[in-house]
Formats: structure tokens, C-alpha cells, sequence
């Protein structure tokens, strides 16, 4: 009751001191308690009831005379029956005075969020209506607990104080969170990562309805911390880094956060003092967050008039720029991978492009997304006007350029890029810049080479507003085990492609040998499922797996043959070890040596990489005795592609030029075996279907082909461009996308280019990087790349290598982080000297806490839209479309109506059912 109601409240009941009382015909029972104001006289029988509100609550006597609420009535003469503090008629909806009175009534912020006006307490969470609509405006504000849901951050305690088993956060009910106790506004007070009823031992949710999907129940309420207190233990490491799965267990491996033991590796990188310090830069109207190490010092905003499209920033300790923005996606594409090809021109128009590489994934947030990687020429222009020039490209028309004083480093460059998805309204782009001779090479594990990695590998983005928490893991690192199978075009125009991945064979198994990985290959050839062993001289051969890399370049080089001379070994090449070879025809051509030319011309390696999967799969059980001829089911298995033309498979042995029917070199035929199907075999990377290949696990398809639109394998000395009659069957991209590259981006593979050597060694590098980040250490929580830092007991080379405090980032000594399979991997003399040394790991990571792919939060645009509230919109009556962008009435208004009342759908409103 506001003031001038009191006064005229106060003076009525005296001049009327001595009138009789009034007397109810209607007998219902009245919520008036036994101490509080005296009610102002009324009589039910005034036949002008419906004109006069004697209380000024917004409400005619007549309507409060009649209307039942859980079986009882507000009093006419009350402003607050309840004496929750809050006006009957704000607790029903009313925001305007009843007709033909003087009364001024309180506007309702939210006529569709209504409270009980007979109810104190209309949720029973222990605090009055009134408390928690702090600025009594009928609205649920930010700052405020919602009065009609009993735990409104959904951690599994009491809004109010602890009322029997059930934990309550404010003990004294004042609406005021003292030091010591927890906010019924946030889920994670003092923000350590762990909810505060998880902490405090809660087990069961309090609100099914809205608190499914956020409510976290404690797995071991026996083992409780303090819940104001990010370091319950005081020792330094977080009590959610500590309890790394954040269910409130010591589980195996977790520190645990009652009790002082941050020692050891995991003391040297989990406390807070030793964290490795990451920076934000977030823009609201772009929907970016990007997490920067701190020589991140030059940041600009790349602005379209006044609206913020995204930023462009510099690093001169590294010397390596960025640009990123936010867009609609092309108006062609509705994919990740459609938005990199639409927008590649825009790039390539300010230096071409070279040796693109490119990989599909999802982000951490569950986005599709494609990573690619060009080189770019531009041999006189200077780092930061080259980033300035993209900036053109790619926003054109906006302000905001990185600083006028030159970086002082020239090109070529190295571009990698990040294309999310977010929806086709939503198109986010990440692009690092840096020289390509920085990054590459004998520089590949430079700070630059990293930053630029981090940048483009998804693990530095996220949308305006997601926070982060803080995470320290313990695990032990087994020896990884790889089995690649190499599926080879053997047709007459391969000659130059094989030997170019010849090339990359030492340095693949360099890499592999460096990451302590144990790793076999095989090949087959394209010919390999046509037909029957007899038919061709590698038709259902298999070149077995081996671990000598002498062999595998034999398989690969011109006139390699098996060479009794040489003591049953292939005659090339005769460098590092020999290779031993079979002589005769089980292994395929020039004796188990090169593969030859001599394959089929309609070349299958999609159908011969399903072929002879099926063949060797699903092989030996661990410990058990090695096959040369047989995966093993403790290894990963992994295909990598190699060829000219497009797959032309038209059967589980088949193939035919062109796919058959209505086929040319620029179209596929009617007969191709769906794509779908050998996607569905490999595995795709949707975790809702099991690939359909007899190890029932995903296996990883990289391909080393010709680019879409390309063309490729024309006779020797002919420049091979479409209209060339002898190039290999390569469609159109009007015609629809690459058989094999479908493939390959279906499960997650590398797709790299067969177009000269450099691209091929560019290919295999990104294959080897991947599968090596594929057999990793896989983190609990998406890291930020740039926040990593590891410690461990003992590394193989202690001379060489410290193991305590912080492991380098290193391809060569050191470890390394692919953001994309989120997984960390160790080289070198910092290896971890036994399968059994303990590695700590600290890191900060995203919380996925914005659920709007458009940019900002679902409805945030509504008037009604609520922060605080499940389903983003004010009051229970509402809830955000499915498209996200209004706050509309809920069936039957949320159920929340009761039996007193019945739900209007045209006002969203619950009127009362007149007795």
C-alpha cells in the first residue's frame, strides 16, 4: 500500500470506528491473519460494488466479494490480503485503477507473471511474494527470484531458507545474500564451476518442469564444500578443477577439493597463481567472444556505420593478425563447407591461393563448422595490409583497420580459416594470418605456428556472453596404435601422384614416431574389388601392413620391383632399410613392389577401401599375436585416398566409366553406389548412428583428390583444364558435390589437393597432424586452446626436456592441442617416460551457456523477455517460439491457471472462475 492509500485508509476507518460490521453472504473463508491492518468496512450487498474499490488494490469490491483463489478470497477491504507486500490486483495482472474510482494504482510490469493474492508465498519456497518482487513491479527482474518457482537457478535448493531435508540458500528470507550464505539467482555463487547444490549435497530436483536439462544432483552428497568459496581447501586449484567432472565425487584421478593436495604436476599448473593467463575480446552485435593470448595488444572493431560486424587484431610478439565477423551465409550455401567455397573467391582476390586443405567438424558447442587452410601469395605486401586487405574482402564497406605502422614482415602467408555454421542467418568467420615461411617448415612449431592454430581451430570462439570456468585434469597417456590403409588409383595417369606421396612417406613417419604412436600401413589399389583375384595383377591384393617405410615408398616408386639379387627385397628405394618383398603375385604387382599403372580406368577407391576393409576387419584382439594381413581392434584405423578421377563404384565388385548411364566426365551417371551408403558404412560424425563396417567403430576417410572443378589426369604434356577431352571423370560442381570428397567430409577427414607435390606433402602433413590429435589425450571440457599448460612426473629425456612446471608447446619436444578432437598429444624427448607417469593438464573452458544460433538469447528482442527464466520470457504463461524471436502464450497458459481459474489464450491470462 503506498502512502497516499494509508493516509486515506487511516482516516476512513476512524470516521467509520463505531459502524457495525459488515457481514460476507457468501461464507467463504478469508486469508486475513490474526495481527495486522484493520480492514476498511464493505458491504457485500451494495449494489454499486462493481464501480467502487474501497481498498485502491485495483480490484472492485464486487470482483473480490466473488472470486475464489484455492478456496479462498481476497478481502475488499485489504489492499494486501495477504500481507505479502505486494497489492492484491499487481498479483493478479490489473495495471489500471477500476472505473469511476479516484484509486492510483502500481503498474504491473508484467500482467502475464501473476501471484497468488490470498498466498504469501505463492511457491512455498520459504520467501513472501513481495521479497522477491523486490521493486514490487509485478515483473521478474535480473536481480530477482522468481516468485512462483521454489528454486529459481535450478541448482536443487530452496529459494528461501533449509525447511526440513531440503537445503534453502536464503536462511534468513530477507531477499539479501549475506556472506554467508548461497544466491537462489545463480546457479554457481561463487562461480568455481560447480553448481551450489552440488556442492552442498543436493541430490533431487525441486522443479522437473523447468529445471530439466540444468539441474545437476550431487553423485556423493557425503562429500560437501563450501559453496561461497571457490578453494574450499585452500590450495590454490579451484574446487571445480579439482572435481573435474563436477558431480561432487573424489572420482579416479580428480584432486580432491576438501583436502589440501595440489602437489606435483598437478600443483605446478592447476593453481591459480600457475594458470596460464588468456584474454576476451566479445562484441555483442557480432555475437563473438574470441579468448586471445595477451600480445594480443592491438584489437579493433570492424563496424558497418555503428553496428559492430566483428574485430581485427595484431599481434607483434608473434607477428600474427586475425579478423572476425559475423554474417548471413551466402546465399547459395546452407552448409559450412558451401559457406568456405562461396566466400573463397572473396580471398583469393587479394593473393592466390595455393595448397588448400580443408576438414569438417563440429565445434564445442555442437555447430558445424569447416577448418581450411591456403597458402596465399603476396611476397612484397606487408603482413598487416594483407589483413587489412581480407578485412576489404570480406566486409566491404566497414571502418576499422588494424593500426597504419607496418608489421615490418612480408609474405607469402599462411591463411587459416574457421567457417561456423551457426545457422543460415549466422555465418561466423575466423581468419589468422601469418608468413608462411614464420609457420612452416623448420618454424612449424613456433608461437606463431601455434597462435595461428588456435585462432582458426574453434577452440578460441564462442558466442557474446558464454562465460568460462576453470578446469585442472590428471591422466596417464598409453601408446597409441594406428593402422592406415592406403587406397591407391593404379590407372596409367597416376605416375607423378605416387611418387609424390612417396616423398611424404619418412616425414609421416617421422611425426608418427615422434608422437611414440605405434603405427602400421597397407595399401591397396582402386583395382582392388573389381572382380576376382587372377583378374588383374592387383584385383584383391593386399601390400600388408608394415612398419618399414622403405617398403611403403616401394609401393610408390617407378619400377620398383623384387629383386632376387637383393636377397628378396624390392630393388627401390634401398634407403633407410631394405624392404623385403613376397616375389610373387600375393601382394600385387612387380612382385609386392610398385603398384603399377595398369589398374582399370573407372577407378573405384571408395569401393576398394570398403572392400578390403571388410576383408581385414574386424581383426586381431588385443595381446593377441600381430597379422600383417588383419587391423587390430585396439588400434585406429584410418583410410586415406589417393587418386585422380572421382569414384566410379557401381557395386560391391564393380565399376563403370562414368557411373553408367546419363555419365560424362562433368556428371555422374545413374549407376554410382549412393554416397550416403559408404558414408554410412565408415562412419559419419553424428553420434546418433553406428557406422555399418564389421568393427561397428568410425573410421576416419582423408582424401588426396582432384578439387572440384578441377581437372585432372590428362595424357602427359597436355595442360588439363574441363574442356580437355582426355582428363578423368571429375563432375562439375553444377552437378552436384565430389563422390569421394562427400565422403571424406562425412567423416571428418582432411581433403586435400593432388595437383602437384607440394599440395600432396601439404595433405599428408594435415592427414599425419590429425591422425595423431585423433589418438590423443581427450579432455573432460572444450579447452581454449590458448590457456593450456601441462606438467608431468618424468619425460623421456630429462636433458632435453623439464618435465615439472610447463611442458612446451612443441610438435618436436614438447605437446600440441587439436581443438578440433579437443585432445592433446605429446612429442619428443617430453614424451612421458612410461605409460604409467601421471600428466596434469589446467585449462580454461567455454560454458555453453547461450542457446541462440542468431546472436544473443532467444526472444531478447520481446518486451518480455526474461534473463532469468527457463524459457526466456517472462512469467510462466510465456514461453520463446521455436523460432526464437517472440515470447508467446503457452498451451492452456503453462498449466499454471488451477482449478480457481481458466486460461484466456487471446490475453494469456488466467481469470478467475466466479463462484
Amino acid at each position: 500500500m503506498n502512502p497516499r492509500q494509508l493516509i486515506s485508509a487511516a482516516l476512513l476507518a476512524m470516521s467509520l470506528i463505531a459502524a457495525s460490521a459488515c457481514t460476507d453472504p457468501n461464507t467463504g473463508p478469508v486469508d486475513t491473519p490474526d495481527s495486522g491492518p484493520t480492514p476498511l468496512p464493505t458491504d457485500p450487498n451494495d449494489p454499486n460494488n462493481a464501480a467502487k474499490d474501497t481498498d485502491c488494490d485495483g480490484l472492485s469490491d464486487k470482483f473480490e466479494f466473488e472470486a475464489v483463489y484455492d478456496g479462498l478470497k481476497t478481502h475488499p477491504g485489504l489492499t494486501d490480503t495477504d500481507q505479502d507486500g505486494l497489492p492484491d490486483g499487481l498479483e493478479v495482472g490489473v495495471g489500471k485503477a477500476v472505473t469511476g474510482t479516484s484509486c492510483t494504482i502500481p503498474a504491473d510490469a508484467d500482467a502475464s507473471m501473476q501471484t497468488s493474492p490470498v498466498k504469501a508465498d505463492s511457491d512455498g519456497d520459504g520467501l513472501l511474494d513481495g521479497v522477491e518482487d523486490a521493486n514490487h513491479n509485478g515483473k521478474v527482474d535480473d536481480d530477482e527470484t522468481h516468485p512462483l518457482l521454489v528454486d529459481t537457478d535450478c541448482d536443487g535448493l530452496r529459494d528461501g531458507p533449509t525447511q526440513g531435508n531440503v537445503k534453502g540458500e536464503d536462511q534468513n528470507a530477507n531477499g539479501t545474500r549475506e556472506p554467508s550464505e548461497t544466491d537462489p539467482r545463480h546457479f554457481d555463487t561463487d562461480g568455481d564451476g560447480i553448481s551450489d547444490g552440488v556442492e552442498v549435497g543436493a541430490t533431487t530436483n525441486l522443479d522437473e518442469a523447468n529445471c530439466a536439462g540444468i539441474f545437476r544432483p550431487d553423485a556423493n552428497p557425503g562429500t560437501t564444500t563450501d559453496a561461497t568459496n571457490p578453494d574450499s581447501d585452500g590450495d590454490g586449484v579451484s574446487d571445480g578443477a579439482e572435481d573435474t567432472n563436477q558431480n561432487g565425487s573424489v572420482d579416479p584421478g580428480e584432486l580432491d577439493p576438501r583436502t589440501s593436495d595440489a602437489s606435483g604436476p598437478a600443483g605446478q599448473v592447476c593453481t591459480t597463481s600457475n594458470l596460464r593467463p588468456v584474454i576476451f575480446q566479445s562484441e555483442e552485435g557480432a555475437d563473438i567472444k574470441l579468448a586471445l593470448p595477451p600480445t594480443f595488444t592491438e584489437v579493433t572493431q570492424i563496424k558497418s556505420g555503428t553496428e559492430v560486424k566483428g574485430l581485427v587484431g595484431y599481434d607483434s610478439t608473434t607477428k600474427v593478425a586475425f579478423l572476425a565477423f559475423r554474417r548471413p551465409a551466402p546465399t547459395n550455401s546452407t552448409t559450412a563447407l558451401g559457406d568456405e567455397e562461396e566466400l573463397q573467391p572473396a580471398i583469393a582476390s587479394k593473393g592466390a591461393l595455393s595448397n588448400r586443405t580443408h576438414q569438417s567438424f563440429k565445434t564445442w558447442e555442437g555447430f558445424e563448422a569447416v577448418q581450411a587452410f591456403y597458402d596465399q601469395t603476396g611476397t612484397t605486401t606487408d603482413l598487416k595490409r594483407r589483413t587489412d586487405q581480407l578485412v576489404d574482402a570480406l566486409v566491404p564497406g566497414s571502418t576499422g583497420r588494424l593500426s597504419s605502422a607496418a608489421a615490418g614482415v612480408t609474405g607469402n602467408f599462411r591463411v587459416q580459416s574457421l567457417f561456423v555454421h551457426r545457422s543460415n542467418q549466422s555465418l561466423v568467420v575466423v581468419i589468422a594470418v601469418a608468413p608462411l615461411a614464420g609457420v612452416t617448415g623448420g618454424n612449424r612449431s613456433t608461437p606463431a605456428a601455434f597462435s595461428i592454430k588456435d585462432l582458426s581451430d574453434g577452440s578460441a570462439l564462442a558466442q557474446f556472453g558464454e562465460p568460462t570456468a576453470v578446469q585442472c585434469e590428471r591422466f596417464t597417456l598409453p601408446v597409441a596404435k594406428v593402422d592406415f590403409l592406403f587406397v591407391v588409383d593404379d590407372s596409367g595417369s597416376m605416375k607423378t601422384s605416387q611418387l609424390s606421396l612417396a616423398a611424404t612417406a619418412q616425414s609421416a613417419a617421422d611425426a608418427l614416431n615422434a608422437s611414440s604412436m605405434d603405427w602400421r600401413m597397407a595399401m591397396v589399389t582402386s583395382a582392388y574389388h573389381v572382380g576376382a583375384a587372377g583378374d588383374g595383377p592387383n584385383v584383391a591384393r593386399l601390400r600388408r601392413f608394415t612398419r618399414n617405410v622403405s617398403k611403403v615408398k616401394s609401393w610408390l616408386t617407378e619400377s620398383s620391383t623384387c629383386s632376387s639379387g637383393t636377397g628378396g627385397t624390392c630393388s627401390l628405394p634401398a634407403a633407410p632399410e631394405s624392404a623385403p618383398c613376397p616375389g610373387g603375385s600375393t601382394e600385387g604387382a612387380n612382385g609386392g613392389c610398385w603398384v603399377g599403372l595398369e589398374g582399370n580406368g573407372f577407378e573405384g577407391v571408395l569401393g576398394a577401401a570398403r572392400k578390403s576393409i571388410d576383408d581385414m576387419t574386424p581383426g586381431t584382439e588385443p595381446g593377441a599375436s600381430e597379422s600383417p594381413a588383419l587391423a587390430r581392434k585396439d588400434a585406429i584405423l584410418v583410410v586415406v585416398l589417393l587418386g585422380d578421377a572421382d569414384d566410379q563404384t557401381t557395386g560391391y565388385s564393380t565399376t563403370e566409366e562414368n557411373c553408367g548411364t546419363g555419365g560424362s566426365k562433368d556428371k555422374a551417371g545413374s549407376k554410382c553406389v549412393n554416397v550416403l551408403e559408404f558414408a554410412e558404412f565408415f562412419g559419419t560424425n553424428s553420434e546418433l548412428s553406428v557406422p555399418k563396417n564389421k568393427t561397428g567403430r568410425h573410421i576416419t576417410v582423408h582424401g588426396i583428390v582432384c578439387p572440384a572443378g578441377k581437372a585432372c589426369g590428362c595424357s602427359a604434356g597436355t595442360t588439363c583444364t574441363v574442356t580437355t577431352g582426355s582428363r578423368e571423370f571429375n563432375p562439375l560442381p553444377a552437378n552436384g558435390p565430389q563422390r569421394h570428397a562427400s565422403v571424406v567430409n562425412a567423416t571428418g577427414g582432411v581433403l586435400g589437393s593432388i595437383l602437384d607435390t607440394a599440395s600432396i606433402e601439404t595433405s599428408m602433413d594435415a592427414i599425419i597432424a590429425d591422425t595423431i590429435g585423433q589418438a590423443g589425450y581427450k579432455t573432460l571440457k572444450p579447452p581454449i586452446g590458448a590457456s593450456i599448460k601441462v606438467a608431468m612426473e618424468n619425460v623421456r629425456d630429462p636433458a632435453v626436456c623439464k618435465a615439472s612446471g610447463d611442458i612446451p608447446r612443441s610438435t618436436v619436444n614438447g605437446f600440441d592441442f587439436d581443438g578440433s578432437a579437443r585432445t592433446l598429444s605429446f612429442f619428443g624427448a617430453c614424451r612421458p617416460s612410461s605409460e604409467t607417469t601421471q600428466v596434469a593438464v589446467s585449462y580454461q573452458y567455454w560454458v555453453d551457456a547461450v542457446k541462440a544460433p542468431d546472436g544473443g538469447a532467444p526472444c531478447e528482442d520481446d518486451p518480455n523477455y526474461s534473463e532469468t527464466e527457463p524459457d526466456h520470457c517472462t512469467g510462466p504463461l510465456l514461453g520463446c517460439n521455436e523460432t526464437g524471436d517472440q515470447c508467446v502464450c503457452k498451451p492452456n497458459c503453462g498449466d499454471t491457471c488451477g482449478s480457481a481459474a481458466r486460461c484466456d489464450m487471446t490475453s494469456c491470462r488466467c481469470i478467475p472462475i466466479i463462484n
